[in-house]
């Protein structure tokens, strides 16, 4: 997590060995997303309690390329991510009831799933010259879950995905020497957090502080 003025020292310190992606002369490409949770956001609080082994609900729609797909993403124990996903003709604004099985998830409790949020930003994608490194640059992100729109637009997210964990690969090195360390940020756990005041996020405080460290030295 860093600021757009760090983005541009981490680019100039990898440049010379990154591919960008481009399409019809785009480098940059438009994400929507909708997660839907329990209407008392069971998915949230298991993220928040750290409980492993849980899900999370969504459909994206990448814009230039006119997809959707609905999306079952697990969060296995350990690190390990795994993700199921169907291409679908549009958004849910809500899931059908014969999609449910792909959830299959215990803590669910047969209670119906609603939408809770959509969210935007914009992505870039790089992959190294040896084809070992895919990162994605995520920035312009903002929130709506129905009542209100939340905009981070001084908030950049890089993921850093390598076939094999190399510390020394000259991302992650870039990215030490300019005091950038990993942490994790859930778009939708974060937007949450920041939009519904009744909910706890004490697990998320110390992302939260990050971020306003980030936006005051932004702004100064």
């Amino acid at each position: 997590m860093l600021s757009k003025q760090q983005l541009l020292l981490v680019l100039e310190g990898i440049r010379e060995n990154q591919y960008v992606l481009e399409i019809d002369g785009k480098r940059l490409f438009n994400y929507k997303t909708v997660y839907y949770d329990t209407p008392d956001f069971q998915f949230y609080k298991d993220h928040h309690n750290g409980c492993i082994n849980r899900v999370k609900v969504r459909c994206r729609e990448y814009v230039e390329s006119n997809l959707c797909f609905y999306e079952i993403k697990r969060k296995l124990f350990g690190t390990r991510t795994d993700k199921q996903r169907k291409i679908i003709p549009a958004l849910f604004e809500q899931i059908p009831i014969d999609e449910y099985n792909l959830i299959q998830y215990k803590r669910l409790n047969q209670k119906p799933l609603e939408k809770k949020m959509t969210n935007t930003f914009k992505r870039i994608t790089l992959t190294n010259k040896q084809h070992t490194e895919r990162i994605t640059i995520d920035l312009d992100i903002s929130f709506d879950n129905g009542r209100q729109e939340l905009k981070i637009p001084d908030i950049v997210i890089i993921e850093v995905k390598q076939a094999k964990s190399d510390v020394f690969s000259n991302t992650i090195q870039v990215l030490k020497k300019l005091r950038i360390f990993e942490t994790s940020f859930s778009k939708y756990s974060i937007g949450t957090a920041l939009m519904e005041s009744h909910l706890k996020y004490n697990y998320f405080k110390p992302i939260l502080l990050q971020m306003n460290k980030i936006k005051n030295l932004t702004n100064n």
